[in-house]
């Protein structure tokens, strides 16, 4: 026969793991998403009448700040810093970690997922035509871009070109890309 607090205390830890696979996954490397690690660790340290640690507390003020925010905005931006990082996983070798970059922003291009809306149908909304035509020009140029940055990425994967040619490739497509999404935020 458990005792009452080890009954509680294993109930808690259930309903937080539970609660742990409502939280959707982090999207990338920097940003305001937790890791669930994170909300399991607060959990069970809230649990054991512990303090969570510094980096979980500064990740639910930027939580809170990302819930309060448009969250097609928020990932955007994410995607941009993910791009603009692009340069420096190429010079270290981390092909795939371009690839993954690429992957995390093209379903914000097009498909709605988490964030309800995408730069295609957000683009639509817009109310001038002008607005219109130049966001869904950006969103072709990023798109052109992105596949640029896939195809170096995936031909160095495979040894088909040297890392050193596709560094040119990736430098001339992420400053192409990185225009293109600032135009893109700056009409939303």
């Amino acid at each position: 026969q458990a005792s009452a607090p080890h009954t509680a205390f294993t109930m808690l830890l259930i309903l937080t793991a539970s609660l742990s696979l409502l939280t959707p996954p982090p999207l990338g490397r920097a940003g305001p998403a937790l890791p669930r690690r994170a909300c399991l660790a607060a959990a069970a340290a809230a649990a054991a009448g512990l303090h969570a640690p510094p980096a979980i507390a500064i990740g639910e003020s930027l939580m809170e700040a990302a819930v309060s925010a448009d969250p097609l905005i928020v990932r955007l931006k994410q995607a941009r810093e993910g791009i603009a990082a692009v340069p420096l996983q190429a010079d270290s070798g981390d092909w795939a970690a371009v690839r993954k970059t690429v992957s995390f922003t093209l379903p914000f291009l097009t498909l709605k997922g988490y964030t309800g809306e995408s730069v295609k149908s957000r683009a639509a909304s817009l109310k001038t035509e002008q607005a219109k035509a130049t966001v869904l020009d950006q969103r072709s140029a990023l798109l052109i871009s992105l596949a640029k940055l896939d195809k170096a990425a995936y031909a160095v994967q495979i040894g088909k070109t040297p890392p050193a040619e596709a560094s040119e490739v990736v430098t001339t497509s992420v400053d192409d890309a990185l225009a293109a999404m600032d135009g893109i935020l700056a009409e939303f």
